[in-house]
């Protein structure tokens, strides 16, 4: 590893290696076919679509959010108004 500081990127990766890992998988189920991205289950839309994880211990098992409704659902969890 060199002596140059983290990203922002990085550091996140190193702090959630569980996180990192069920993006991976998912990202490896959708490019070889095994896993579709579906639209919003919010507003039905089929662009900047997410999968959003409620356990990351279940990789594969995602919610279809919108970037804009993916970000309010985590903005709500750090309000702890949603689980």
């Amino acid at each position: 590893m060199s002596d140059e500081p983290l990203n922002r990127q990085r550091k996140w990766q190193l702090a959630h290696p569980e996180r990192r890992t069920a993006h991976q998988r998912v990202n490896t189920a959708i490019r070889s076919g095994r896993l579709q991205k579906q639209p919003c289950e919010v507003c039905g839309t089929t662009e900047n679509i997410d999968g959003h994880h409620d356990r990351y211990d279940q990789p594969l098992v995602v919610r279809w959010l919108c970037r804009l409704h993916h970000a309010q659902h985590h903005a709500a969890e750090r309000r702890g108004a949603s689980k």
